[in-house]
């Protein structure tokens, strides 16, 4: 085990760090992965993370793996993915640039850990993982306006620090916080991210990479908004408008229902058109009382005086019910209709009329077998024996 961990940390890299030189694609056979991520910043900063997978197969590489990894994190054994590689292709890039690129010794961590494999819960082997992070200042060019450029990044003296993957390698760049994915880029990203799988080559040139604050661009999560440094402003600006216009459009939609019941309120309370257009016209409660719809009363004759409203029966007398009774009647009524009205049996209408008649307040005329009863003064005219 111990010969082909010193063979994967010994070549590791060696298809991509070896500055100066344009080597062949290989990969070591005891590797099963190599991931390298660059989280950009904000700065132009970039924090690298380099993770190399050894797979385990018994307790004998566990063993050596164990060993090899103390002298790792201590910094006692280093290789050529170690951090002196990435310092002199930080140096061959600042040449380039122009710009002061450097990895802080403070800024480095080593560690080295054992990963459990598992299945449905159970585990079913095991590899290792050495993992080395450090920060790359000035990685990216930023302009007044906050632009990152990716551009001349790996660009050295003598073309690329980073030529190409080998299967099993994968390149991640990660995007700043708070600009989405990339405007320009030579791949598609993926939710604002950009990723390559080996077997891969880079030419010079090929990381034509540009982020500009607040970018929408294709696969970064503010995905509809237009690139640029307005983009965020721009959105909220739309959202605001969306709110106000359905809010108004519910206020219009609220305004139109209550016109409608008005509208249909109004409709059941006003006068016909006859009314409105002949002021005299009588409404259509004057017309069903001269009708004597709903009432006791005999249709009031033209020219008469209409009569008072009736006072509740309940509050008057025998006496002042039949007079009542009268007056709605035009002065006389038959006996029996008497009785209909009131309701009483004949015995009490009979004793109670001839009362009246004694008092002289009405006056009865027997006519064949019906009585009229009359007031005192009533002219008589023909009597209707039809009731």
């Amino acid at each position: 085990m111990r010969c082909r961990v010193l063979a994967l940390l010994c070549a590791l890299l060696v298809t991509a760090l070896v500055v100066g030189a344009t080597p062949a694609v290989a990969q070591p056979d005891t590797t099963e992965e190599t991931r390298l991520e660059a989280q950009l910043q904000d700065d132009g900063d970039a924090r690298w993370n380099v993770v190399a997978v050894v797979p385990l197969e018994d307790e004998e590489d566990i063993e050596d793996f164990q060993a090899f990894a103390t002298a790792f994190e201590s910094g006692e054994r280093d290789f050529d993915l170690g951090i002196e590689t990435f310092r002199r292709a930080a140096e061959e890039t600042s040449a380039t640039t122009d710009r002061e690129m450097r990895i802080p010794q403070d800024s480095t961590d080593r560690n080295a850990v054992i990963v459990n494999e598992t299945e449905d819960g159970e585990v079913v082997g095991q590899h290792g993982e050495f993992r080395l992070s450090f920060t790359w200042t000035s990685f990216a060019r930023q302009d007044a306006s906050g632009t990152l450029y990716l551009q001349d990044s790996f660009n050295t003296t003598n073309g690329t620090w980073l030529p190409g993957l080998s299967d099993g390698q994968t390149l991640v760049l990660k995007s700043p916080p708070g600009y989405g994915g990339p405007s320009t880029s030579p791949i598609a990203p993926r939710d604002g991210d950009l990723r390559w799988e080996g077997p891969q080559t880079f030419d010079p040139g090929y990381f034509d990479i540009v982020y500009e604050p607040g970018n929408g661009g294709p696969g970064s999560t503010d995905t509809g908004t237009p690139a640029g440094p307005g983009g965020t402003q721009l959105s909220t600006l739309l959202l605001l408008g969306a709110v106000v216009l359905s809010a108004a459009a519910l206020l219009l939609g609220l305004y139109l229902l209550w016109q409608r019941q008005d509208g249909e309120t109004d409709g059941g309370t006003e006068a016909t058109p006859s009314a409105t257009d002949d002021p005299s016209a009588p409404t259509a409660t004057e017309s069903d009382e001269t009708a004597g719809v709903g009432t006791d009363t005999e249709p009031v004759a033209a020219g008469e005086d209409e009569p008072e409203p009736a006072t509740d029966p309940e509050l008057l007398s025998d006496e002042e019910r039949v007079e009542q009774l009268l007056e709605r009647n035009g002065g006389r009524m038959k006996q029996a209709n008497i009785v209909k009205e009131t309701g009483w049996s004949n015995a009490k209408v009979s004793q109670l009329l001839s009362s009246m008649d004694e008092a002289d307040r009405i006056e009865k005329l027997r006519i064949g077998r019906e009585n009229l009863i009359s007031f005192p003064d009533e002219q008589l005219g023909e009597f209707d024996d039809e009731e």
